[in-house]
């Protein structure tokens, strides 16, 4: 169970990264060497050591590193205060956690005072952090998983028990390195690059998160955005040659283990199996006549989410109960959400006879 948040910062909980490039192009251009925005992409979590000292290296540029750390952080201070606070559903997010009784930490590659900078910009006491780490604080910055098992030791914990929040491809793999589950945010890059780098999950940010009280309704969440990527993933698998609609479908079963299916068709159409179907089977194929289903996600590239049909419904109601939730999404972000009773009231249920 994830008992311990560790978020990176720059683009996790504010989005620094178009003033820290502009910080840094103005920087150089005190020296009168002009960089591009798209220079820094390559160095974009790794710490503003190699931030900044990779782009001298690419123009041949020598500085004294610390000086020029020094000179960009006041640039940026004076471009970022008053003009960007914390992302969106980020303040909200750190009380629902700080409630739950949930540990947090920050784990950034930035240096101290970039740290100082930004919490003073969002307003956010660091008080509510039981550990700050910067980049002085670990030798080998991101991709190295250092930063994140320092983390994880600091507040006393295993890495199994640590999600981390990163938007940048460097800290997520840092972050599997270390062994932590990975909420990638697309602030900085793409769905795909994040999902290449190994994230667990895809959020636009931590707006996506609806209130917790619990850890354990915040772990239920987790695994709703988990399955919600395996769904995802699974649907582009889907054998679809006659209607070219692809479905994929993830159950979240009693026992916290994650099933997926895509719909599979037939040129004898009433053979065709959907994605429902398929994770179901999977899902008994596992844990037997144990598996009950806590909830189930559908994800299609629909307008509107897609339901499950009717026969799907009717196999569901063999294991899930009327109070179970059924998750729609299509590739936009649309959701909705129904209780399955809502779905299917009057399931035919078939009274098992002992032999």
């Amino acid at each position: 169970m994830i008992s311990a948040i560790l978020f990176d910062m720059d683009g996790v909980l504010i989005d620094s990264e178009e003033y820290i490039a502009a910080a840094a192009i103005a920087y150089f251009k005190s020296l009168g060497v002009e960089t591009k925005e798209e220079d820094y992409i390559p160095f974009v979590g790794a710490g503003e050591n190699r931030y900044i000292g990779g782009v001298a290296e690419k123009y041949g540029v020598e500085i004294e590193i610390e000086q020029a750390k020094l000179d960009t952080y006041a640039i940026y201070g004076e471009l970022i205060m008053g003009q960007e606070g914390a992302l969106e559903g980020v303040v909200r997010f750190i009380n629902n956690a700080h409630k739950a009784g949930i540990d947090m930490a920050i784990a950034t590659s930035a240096d101290k005072r970039k740290m100082e900078i930004n919490l003073e910009a969002m307003d956010l006491d660091p008080a509510w952090f039981k550990v700050l780490i910067n980049g002085k604080d670990i030798e080998r910055k991101k991709p190295f998983p250092d930063i994140y098992l320092k983390a994880a030791n600091d507040l006393g914990k295993k890495q199994a028990e640590c999600l981390v929040f990163e938007d940048a491809t460097n800290g997520v793999e840092a972050a599997k390195a270390a062994g932590s589950l990975c909420g990638g945010i697309t602030t900085s890059f793409s769905r795909e690059e994040l999902l290449k780098y190994g994230s667990d999950f895809i959020i636009e940010g931590l707006k996506e998160f609806p209130d917790f009280a619990t850890i354990e309704e915040f772990n239920h969440l987790v695994n709703l955005f988990i399955a919600r990527e395996e769904a995802r993933k699974t649907r582009i698998k889907a054998y679809t040659p006659f209607s070219h609609f692809q479905v994929g479908a993830a159950l979240i079963s009693a026992e916290g283990n994650i099933y997926s299916g895509c719909n599979v068709e037939n040129s004898s159409y009433g053979a065709t199996i959907c994605a429902e179907r398929g994770a179901v089977m999977a899902g008994v194929a596992h844990e037997g006549e144990k598996f009950r289903i806590e909830s189930v996600v559908v994800v299609s590239d629909a307008p509107n989410p897609a339901p499950p049909c009717a026969i799907c419904l009717q196999v569901l109601a063999e294991f899930i109960s009327e109070e179970g939730r059924v998750y729609l999404y299509n590739l936009d972000g649309k959701a909705v959400s129904y209780k399955f009773k809502e779905m299917l009231p009057h399931p035919f249920k078939f009274e098992i006879q002992e032999p």
